[in-house]
């Protein structure tokens, strides 16, 4: 379980700046929100899937996309059931490209985030959050809810593994027979470990005295050749799919407003 969870396990994305990291995230996030024509986004979603690739995680990327196909079929739902009691709301809007844009939207962000949490240390992120000179009360935030979806995996694999042993086997046929027992089982556990772990890591930054000291004892290490060709790849690679979104005629940012 810890070596599924931890930093601690290598892989080829360990070898990169956070720095260069935190900025293919924010590239591959921001792209994501300004397309909108299902080619550019297919491209990006297939060139953010290889680099979450990268970090060696295939269970922790299947469990991923199981969750957000679960939350996306939901939320399809709502407005199905909205749909039918208000007339107006889904003839018009709703269709097939409205609802696979915001899910491709979401996996791209998602599969650039999650290498970015999962291959990096704590300290090590705050270090170079402190490099660009940002005021401590912006990073922190950022640095907490990066840090924060490594401490959610761990409480769901401790869930998965608290169902197991009261006997519960989890399946696809066992959750669509027993809903109930599936939600009351993970989904009243998780809020209560979610919100344990958004307080341990509170306490643990209060700990730590992050915040009062402006020099850190860490030290910055400076973009090497692989760092700088990782954030280029992502910047070309963005710069194609907002190419192919112009020739398209797409309209950027669709459905945000």
């Amino acid at each position: 379980m810890q070596a599924l969870l931890t930093n601690d396990h290598d892989s080829f994305l360990h070898r990169f700046d956070v720095r260069a990291k935190l900025s293919v995230s924010i590239i591959c996030a921001f792209s994501a929100l300004m397309l909108s024509s299902i080619e550019s986004l297919a491209l990006l979603f297939v060139a953010t899937m290889i680099y979450a690739l990268l970090m060696n995680r295939i269970k922790i990327l299947v469990v991923s996309y199981f969750f957000m196909v679960l939350m996306m079929g939901l939320s399809l739902l709502c407005v199905l059931a909205l749909s039918g009691i208000f007339k107006n709301l889904g003839s018009q809007g709703l269709n097939l490209t409205n609802a696979i844009v915001p899910f491709i939207r979401g996996a791209s962000a998602m599969n650039a985030v999650l290498p970015l949490a999962l291959t990096i240390r704590m300290q090590t992120l705050l270090t170079s959050l402190q490099s660009f000179k940002l005021p401590f009360m912006l990073y922190l935030p950022a640095a907490v809810m990066i840090r924060f979806i490594s401490s959610f995996i761990s409480d769901v694999k401790q869930i998965g593994q608290s169902i197991k042993i009261r006997g519960f086997k989890l399946s696809i046929k066992n959750i669509l027979l027993h809903p109930r027992i599936f939600l009351r089982l993970t989904f009243s556990p998780l809020v209560f470990l979610t919100l344990r772990t958004s307080d341990d890591l509170g306490i643990a930054a209060e700990l730590k005295g992050l915040g009062m000291c402006k020099k850190s004892n860490f030290k910055i290490t400076k973009f090497k050749r692989h760092d700088y060709a990782l954030v280029a790849t992502a910047l070309i690679i963005s710069a194609i799919c907002i190419y192919i979104q112009i020739q398209l005629g797409g309209q950027f940012f669709k459905g945000m407003h």
